[in-house]
């Protein structure tokens, strides 16, 4: 028993992996010799049949795609030659008829796919053709146009005659005789006329490009092949030097093929056209597929002796990789990923390092959100105590590009790959990822002032490519300060974007990598802003656009950065909406010119577009009131002025009913109907609205606008006031103080 252990224990130890692998590669060696002859033995048995079997399949398939392209043709052309343009040619050939019809046939003989050549229209009675490129008569037609000795002029008037619903007749070559001195070939075409109905008087003729099928539908190792009607006419062939078969030879033989001679005939009908498709393979070449020659035994043993000799190279060859790898995975560096010449290892050192990389920007992401675990906190050590910056680029798509360089998230990806390689060409440990549908954030470490320079020369350079790419979109690069520990992330990520608010709206890439810019608050002026206001109350566009005009050629050539033009932008918007009360504005109808605010007003490049944005929306709703108030309702009138009129007053819906002598249900309905809001909700909206208005005067108490508007209860007029402003009435106060000398 122990002489049987010790003589396992010998064997474990003394098989390496490399005679492991020795040992497998010449057992399949042998697995694959020993199958290579049984297949060789079995093969002279069945290779025979296995060509058979695939010349048949061949066959079938030729078979069923013409079969399939007539029965598809036929259908088409039905439904063109009943159109109504073709009707009417058929009831009128003449020849203002022909264009739309000409059109339509270059529709279907531009179709690839269909093999249409040409389709013509042939009215006996007035004696009218028309093809795809003009109408003629059938004797310019047939003798100049579409010429062929097979089907001469006379063929053509003989289809009128004859009844049938339609027919397929053989390939001919047609010829153009354009030129005297010689005839230029036009192509091996099927005709297939088309008679439905069998009229006497008009049909239709489709002519089948027969090369462009043959080619498209035959799969053989020859070219052999030939096509019989029913009838037993050939309609196409593609044949050897012999002659073609007979139709009548193939019909008593009742098996699929047959031989004869020195060749295989294989022979199929079709369904549907009872058309008999022939393909036939010399017998030589059957054969020459079956023999098995001195040359194939040699190149066996050949094959087996390099096999052993490559089996011995490659186990030396993966054993020291092997290795190798193993002490990669095993080392805790951040030194490149391992390469070698075998695709799987050098596949598996790439998926190695691109997992380090994940794990990091995981890790990255869950200190910048915040999300503390045992993981994050070990990876976020690699780099703890390194000086570094933040790169974060800010896209924001212009208004067209979508439909020019396709979509925003592909152009994204582009460009958070670009700047993923470049980073890591040059500062192999930077981290790259996607924080938002518009930014992408990069971590670099520095080690001292010469990888500073280098990063900004990097980032310059980088400007040059984006600004070649304007027409999708424009990017501001932010750089932060410099900062020495992992810990000062947050800060260095609040500081990127922070610069981010920095750019100017200009159409170009900005780098910002400084807050040295101007940033003091933009906004009308207290006789602007009451300028505005009225204007907009009483729906005068024109007023509203030249102020605005004033307004931003005031500002526009001034260092303002984009965080304050939309800030006012914003502002203005809001303010908008609550000086529009219910009766001078549908909230629906504004929240429609409205829609999409914010996201159209960060998508703004240039200070022009933000003006040009701010003016067609006031422009839109001064039309809207102005349309209004030229169509006001006597009813609605009266309320909104009784209302306006004594606001410091209780307001009571059967008093105002009373006054209009109707009932308070159909007055309370139809306020609702007309206005889009209930009586009480605008007698609210309307104090609320005249208490902003008393608030701008820093002389009255808040006390005696509640009461001014109508509110005997401080705290119900707070309360009110919030909820339509979302301020209290102190902080509105607040903000509608009169601005800094600067503005």
């Amino acid at each position: 028993m122990k002489k049987i252990r010790s003589l396992f224990d010998f064997r474990l130890k003394s098989v390496s992996f490399f005679l492991q692998l020795v040992i497998g590669f010449l057992g399949i060696i042998l697995l694959l010799v020993s199958l290579t002859l049984y297949a060789v033995s079995v093969q002279k048995n069945n290779v025979r049949q296995e060509v058979v079997k695939y010349n048949t399949l061949l066959l079938r398939n030729t078979m069923d795609s013409y079969e399939k392209h007539f029965k598809l043709i036929e259908k088409h052309m039905h439904v063109f030659y009943y159109s109504d343009y073709v009707q009417q040619l058929q009831r009128e050939p003449h020849y203002t008829n022909s264009p739309e019809v000409i059109k339509n046939i270059q529709t279907w003989v531009s179709n690839p796919y269909l093999f249409i050549d040409n389709i013509v229209f042939y009215s006996n009675k007035h004696q009218f053709v028309l093809e795809k490129g003009t109408t003629t008569t059938p004797d310019i037609m047939f003798d100049v146009f579409l010429a062929s000795e097979r089907y001469p002029k006379g063929f053509w008037a003989e289809q009128f005659e004859e009844t049938y619903n339609s027919r397929v007749f053989p390939a001919d070559r047609f010829y153009t005789n354009l030129f005297r001195s010689r005839a230029s070939e036009l192509g091996e075409y099927i005709p297939i006329v088309f008679k439905p109905g069998r009229s006497q008087d008009f049909y239709m003729a489709v002519f089948l490009n027969a090369k462009k099928m043959y080619e498209a539908f035959h799969q053989s190792s020859n070219e052999d092949l030939i096509i019989f009607n029913e009838q037993g006419d050939t309609i196409f062939s593609r044949a050897g030097s012999e002659s073609a078969v007979p139709l009548r030879e193939l019909k008593p033989q009742g098996e699929p093929y047959f031989s004869r001679a020195d060749q295989y005939f294989f022979y199929m009908t079709g369904k549907d056209s009872r058309m008999t498709y022939l393909h036939r393979l010399p017998v030589s070449d059957l054969a020459s597929q079956t023999r098995l020659n001195l040359t194939m035994v040699m190149v066996i043993v050949a094959v087996v002796l390099l096999s052993i000799l490559i089996s011995f190279l490659l186990a030396a060859r993966m054993n020291t990789p092997l290795k190798r790898l193993i002490q990669s995975i095993r080392g805790a560096s951040d030194s490149e990923p391992y390469r070698s010449h075998i695709q799987e290892f050098d596949l598996i050192g790439s998926q190695m390092s691109d997992k380090k990389k994940i794990l990091k920007q995981w890790a990255f992401i869950n200190y910048l959100k915040d999300i503390r675990n045992q993981d994050s906190e070990t990876a976020k050590l690699d780099f703890s105590d390194k000086a570094f910056v933040f790169v974060l680029f800010h896209v924001v798509e212009k208004h067209a590009s979508s439909g020019v360089r396709g979509s925003f998230p592909s152009w994204l990806y582009y460009i958070k790959v670009f700047v993923e390689v470049g980073f890591s060409r040059s500062f192999p440990e930077a981290v790259t990822i996607q924080i938002e549908h518009n930014q992408i954030l990069s971590l670099v470490f520095l080690e001292d002032e010469h990888h500073l320079r280098k990063l900004r020369d990097q980032l310059d350079e980088m400007k040059i490519v984006f600004d070649q790419d304007r027409d999708s979109g424009v990017i501001t690069i932010a750089m932060t300060s410099t900062f020495h520990h992992f810990n000062q992330v947050p800060t260095a990520y609040k500081e990127a974007h922070e610069r981010v608010g920095y750019r100017r709206l200009i159409d170009e890439t900005q780098i910002v990598d400084t807050s040295s810019v101007i940033t003091e608050a933009l906004g009308f002026s207290p006789e602007q802003d009451k300028e505005f206001r009225a204007n907009l109350k009483a729906g005068n566009a024109k007023a509203l656009t030249e102020l605005l005009e004033r307004f931003f050629a005031q500002w526009r050539d001034c260092p303002i950065h984009a965080g304050a033009w939309l800030r006012f932008a914003e502002t203005e918007m809001v303010r908008i909406r609550q000086a529009l009360s219910y009766d001078v504005m549908n909230p629906s109808t504004l929240d429609e010119i409205l829609a999409n605010a914010e996201e159209k007003l960060q998508r703004c490049v240039t200070v022009h577009e933000l003006e040009s944005l701010l003016a067609d929306w006031v422009k839109r709703i001064a039309e809207v009131i102005q349309q209004k108030k030229e169509r006001k309702d006597a009813i609605i009138s009266f309320v909104m002025e009784y209302v306006g009129a004594n606001l410091e007053h209780d307001i009571y819906l059967q008093t105002l009913a009373d006054k209009l002598n109707i009932s308070s249900g159909y007055l309370s309905s139809y306020f609702k109907e007309k206005t889009g809001v209930n009586l009480v909700e605008y007698i609210n909206e309307t104090r609320i609205q005249k208490a902003t208005d008393l608030l701008a005067d820093s002389q009255l108490k808040i006390q005696d606008v509640a009461e001014a508007v109508g509110y005997r209860n401080i705290t119900s007029f707070n309360r009110m006031f919030k909820k339509y402003t979302g301020l209290k009435p102190s902080d509105f106060r607040k903000n509608r103080e009169p601005r800094s000398e600067s503005m």
